[in-house]
């Protein structure tokens, strides 16, 4: 993700990192979020998996910082989970939020494009 200034020039803001797609355990592997340039930094993690709509994006520390859910009853009422829910905890920046999970619904063909 990128963030531009008032000139239009852009800084990476962060990357996220998805595990190889020839391991046996993708769907139980973390995506690492990158807030630095630099290779070896992986600041946050998103663990579970973001098509189910079931995980949280934990910090450097372990904590968690966000959760992706979808409610029981709109679960049984609709087939897709199009719609799901972010909680966010107080401090974080909501904006890095929205753009990890706008960038993981991409990455994923769900409904949001770039």
């Amino acid at each position: 993700g990128y963030a531009f200034d008032h000139e239009g020039s852009k800084k990476l803001v962060f990357t996220l990192k998805e595990p190889p797609s020839n391991s046996c355990l993708v769907r139980n592997s973390s995506i690492r979020i990158s807030t630095e340039t630099t290779a070896r930094s992986s600041n946050f993690e998103v663990k579970g998996y973001f098509p189910d709509k079931d995980c949280i994006i934990v910090d450097p520390s372990g904590n968690i910082v966000a959760q992706i859910g979808v409610k029981k009853e709109i679960e049984d009422l609709m087939e897709s989970k199009d719609l799901y829910h972010i909680v966010v905890k107080p401090g974080i920046d909501q904006a890095f939020i929205a753009g990890v999970i706008a960038t993981l619904d991409y990455i994923y063909g769900e409904s949001t494009r770039c």
